[in-house]
């Protein structure tokens, strides 16, 4: 019976040559725990990480011991400044155990959630020079070494903006000649067309996904998946601030055919570079602490600027100001009182100028938040499409006649449960509708079936359910 708790804090593990203790579990997530621990000979803090299958399954449990191990011994051979140094592998009581550098800092992942926003230009690009600087060093390996899972979750960054490459568990060696790979392995959002099985990986696969990292970091929402035939929203769409060359780098990254992306990862590096104005250091920083393979608790991570904190701080007051202002004669401002009001257009009410609704009819004075639809079920690949078209149509492709519409279930809907023109939503002045089209299967909000042509408002948070396609409407 496999344990299913982690290891208690205080317990020791290794060989009587390395023993290690267990400070505190850092985060667990897919097929193992990570732990940090002291190294008992010279008093030096380490990540542990723990192989732990959620499974009986023996087939299941062997290849997770397989990627595991795997992990291992690709780490053990290579040295460089954005990867985690392992010092040990070993086994106890039947789990395998990986200790390397502790990293300070935390995923990209944890940083564009905690921003709620698009991150910097800026700062994207400087971590994206840096990881391409790891991924020309893993290509030019002999044999070269495919990474094949590069994602925000799996890239690390410390508070002096240095960047590890984390999580090896599916990277691969490339072999000459071969036609595909064994099986197709990566992450939906981010894997290269290539990695569903069609073709072998190759380091321009690897580029694809630092394309789709940093568009996920700059829009603030992960691309749609390669396997999906309509391509992704244009970043400059969703965020208009992104330079036009950094669009253009991101777009030719992703590009479906990776003959038309860069040609190594040397290449996107200097493109990348040559987007920095010259006073910003493109290279990684110097490091100053000892890094770390896992993410540290949320009390320690540095505080993340997004571009919605960029604002103008006021000036501080001098000491000589204060000179003329004592407690007994108070500087009195002065202070002179506007009332303003807000006409609104639709019954011509006056309402205070900072309303956000005519008090009389409801007009809205602001417009609607930014909404998407995110896809849940079936899950084969969780991915968002925002609600730019407007109406945006929701159906299945039809071949034949070359139709698409803006929202394609035909991937999620094998059986055909879908309609073409099955369903649409718009955006009106007063928030989003949704009407079915009298498709064959009908649509359903929260469980609800919409009688057809009739137009019900979406909430956030609302279920979609199409067929057997189930999608939440949710506002940015």
């Amino acid at each position: 019976m496999p344990r299913e708790k982690p290891l208690a804090v205080g317990e020791l593990l290794g060989s009587a040559r390395n023993q290690y203790q267990i400070k505190r579990l850092v985060g667990g997530g897919g097929m193992a725990w990570v732990y940090q621990v002291v190294k008992l000979d010279d008093n030096s803090l380490w990540a542990l990480k723990e192989l732990r299958p959620q499974t009986q399954d023996p087939d299941t449990q062997q290849h997770a011991r397989q990627l595991f191990n795997q992990e291992a011994m690709i780490l053990a051979q290579l040295n460089h400044p954005n990867l985690p140094q392992v010092i040990d592998f070993f086994e106890q009581d039947g789990r395998a155990y990986l200790v390397m550098e502790f990293i300070w800092g935390e995923s990209l992942e944890k940083r564009i959630e905690k921003a709620h926003s698009p991150l910097l230009e800026r700062e994207v690009v400087q971590w994206a020079i840096q990881i391409c600087d790891v991924l020309d060093y893993l290509h030019t390996r002999q044999p070269p070494i495919i990474f094949r899972d590069l994602k925000p979750s799996n890239v690390m960054v410390n508070s002096a903006g240095v960047i590890k490459l984390v999580d090896f568990g599916i990277a691969r060696t490339y072999k000459e000649g071969k036609q595909q790979d064994t099986i197709a392995l990566g992450s939906e959002n981010y894997a290269a067309p290539e990695q569903w099985g069609e073709e072998q990986t190759d380091p321009r696969s690897d580029l694809y996904g630092l394309g789709a990292t940093m568009y996920h970091l700059l829009a603030n929402m992960p691309p749609s998946p390669a396997f999906l035939p309509a391509e992704p929203t244009p970043l400059n769409e969703l965020n208009g601030a992104v330079s036009p060359r950094v669009v253009e780098i991101v777009s030719k990254a992703m590009s479906r055919d990776r003959a038309k992306r860069y040609p190594s990862a040397a290449a996107m590096k200097q493109a990348l570079r040559d987007c920095l104005p010259d006073d910003v250091a493109p290279g990684p920083v110097k490091e100053s602490v000892t890094a770390a393979a896992v993410p540290a608790s949320p009390s320690s991570a540095s505080p993340q600027l997004s571009q919605s904190d960029d604002r103008t701080t006021p000036p501080a007051i001098s000491s000589s100001s204060l000179r003329h202002s004592t407690p007994s004669q108070p500087a009195t401002p002065v202070r002179q009182v506007i009332r303003r009001l807000r006409i609104c257009p639709h019954c011509q009410h006056k309402n205070a100028v900072e309303a956000r609704f005519c008090v009389k009819c409801g007009y809205a004075f602001v417009g609607l938040r930014p909404a998407v639809l995110r896809v849940i079920a079936p899950v084969r690949a969780a991915w968002e499409m925002p609600v730019k078209a407007n109406p945006l149509m929701l159906g299945r492709a039809d071949p034949s006649t070359g139709y698409r519409p803006d929202f394609d279930m035909t991937f999620y809907d094998p059986e055909g449960y879908v309609s073409r023109r099955h369903a649409h939503i718009v955006k009106a002045q007063n928030g989003y509708f949704i009407k079915d089209l009298g498709s064959s299967n009908g649509t359903y909000v929260n469980g609800q079936p919409l009688a057809p042509d009739t137009w019900h408002k979406l909430n956030n948070g609302d279920k979609i359910e199409i067929g057997e396609v189930g999608i939440l409407f949710l506002f940015k």
